[in-house]
């Protein structure tokens, strides 16, 4: 099998990027991987396992002062929304020219835009986001087969055939099993707003709702498995969420004010039913799908 890339650098060993490591390494799609990661732990159980085979020293540096520069002709960037962009910022210049960056986070508009402002035109980014995430992370939940079959956005100006870069990474990820979709980035955080970050308020806010009541030990006990489903993501780390939700702001209260205005329809229309005889639930029938004679 050819090999896409000489070597690789994976930013951030947890979940999606050990899984971005060990889906190459399967695929055969680059001779050497190499990683950096903000724990020291982590980066070292990233070596003693095998997910990568070194760490890239152009990126050990705390303060950012060495003049080092990294040999990968890929750079992974895989970490919370927030410290992708401080890395654009920070670390820019120990990449090398030519060198093809993209990330894995979870909106676009502000990580393009950092992208925009703080590589130079020799080093070529393409945002990206696979949507093959989970509530469990770390590196210790990392799988080979987690983008297998799953969607992966691209991002595009407008215009999908965007040259030699682009080419590359579908590519690599046609390798990996993804179904590649080309979105620009203000299209990926409307998106995202409706079938992510909605889901995931919605869950926790179930969950805080619940635990907020007085008898909340024995609601939780007599709980079944569409309460389990639909708190599952409550589990979900704060930290990856709240770069998320503060770099997507504008769309998803956009998608929540949709979401409130059917469950504030619904909830008139029950209340109207509690004080009235023969109310026709028509709202709250149409919510579960049914819209003909009942």
């Amino acid at each position: 099998m050819t090999t896409r890339w000489n070597q690789v650098t994976i930013i951030g060993c947890g979940l999606i990027g050990a899984s971005f490591a060990l889906a190459l390494r399967r695929a055969g799609a680059c001779a050497r991987i190499a990683g950096w990661d903000a724990s020291a732990s982590v980066l070292d159980e990233a070596v003693r396992t095998g997910v990568i085979d070194e760490v890239d020293q152009a990126f050990m540096d705390q303060d950012c002062a060495s003049e080092r520069v990294s040999s990968s002709d890929l750079i992974y960037l895989a970490m919370p929304v927030g410290e992708i962009i401080e890395f654009l910022r920070a670390r820019a210049r120990h990449i090398k020219r030519g060198a093809v960056i993209t990330d894995a986070g979870s909106t676009k508009v502000e990580i393009c835009r950092a992208a925009r402002l703080h590589l130079i035109s020799a080093q070529q980014f393409v945002g990206g986001h696979p949507v093959a995430g989970s509530h469990l992370q770390g590196l210790a939940h990392a799988r080979s087969d987690l983008f297998a079959g799953a969607p992966y956005v691209l991002v595009t100006d407008g215009d999908q055939d965007e040259g030699h870069t682009h080419t590359a990474l579908k590519e690599t990820l046609d390798l990996l099993g993804a179904c590649v979709t080309y979105m620009t980035a203000v299209e990926h955080d409307r998106v995202m707003a409706f079938v992510s970050h909605l889901p995931q308020i919605v869950s926790s806010a179930l969950a805080a709702v619940t635990t907020d009541q007085p008898d909340a030990e024995a609601l939780i006990k007599l709980s079944g498995a569409g309460y389990r489903d639909m708190t599952r993501l409550a589990s979900s780390s704060w930290l990856i969420w709240a770069d998320i939700l503060a770099t997507n702001s504008t769309e998803t209260v956009a998608a929540l004010e949709a979401l409130v205005g059917k469950l504030t329809a619904v909830r008139d229309e029950l209340r109207d039913c509690s004080e009235r005889v023969g109310v026709e639930l028509t709202i709250t029938r149409r919510l579960f799908g049914e819209s003909g004679p009942a």
